[in-house]
């Protein structure tokens, strides 16, 4: 997890602050940080989505949405671009660590759950979201260099 000047950030925000440190999104400004300072925790420690790849999702959007202010066939070439990409984001999360759901992850880290996930270490259960920060860091800069 990221951390500045007493600051623990949240891994959607972590995800942010590392890729954009990485290398710098275009469009980001203290308004990406206000929407990711929510989705820690499965959005608002609800359990949902995780808050990486929350944060990963963010980014892609970022990189690939639309700003609604094209024209009608670039706006919608743009958002099937888009989600096709994040589909496989999604697919390839869960496939290496078991979810995309921040409550399963949780459950399956404590030993509560099965271990599935192609990534999951062996051995006793541990905490994992430092390694889901650093898995989308790493994914989306993968992504990344494939799309633009």
């Amino acid at each position: 997890m990221e951390e500045d000047n007493g600051r623990s950030f949240n891994c959607a925000e972590s995800v942010l602050i590392g890729v954009n440190r990485e290398s710098p999104i275009p469009d980001f400004h203290p308004n990406c940080m206000k929407i990711a300072s929510i989705l820690g925790g499965g959005i608002a420690g609800f359990g949902e989505i995780c808050g990486a790849v929350s944060g990963a999702v963010v980014c892609l959007g970022l990189l690939l949405g639309s700003d609604g202010n094209e024209d009608v066939e670039d706006f919608n070439s743009k958002r099937t671009s888009a989600r096709t990409v994040v589909k496989t984001y999604l697919q390839d999360f869960a496939d290496s660590w078991g979810s995309v759901r921040c409550r399963y992850l949780i459950e399956i880290d404590e030993g509560k759950r099965a271990p599935i996930g192609a990534l999951r270490p062996n051995g006793p259960p541990k905490k994992l979201c430092d390694e889901y920060v650093d898995w989308s860091t790493k994914k989306i800069s993968e992504l990344r260099s494939t799309i633009e």
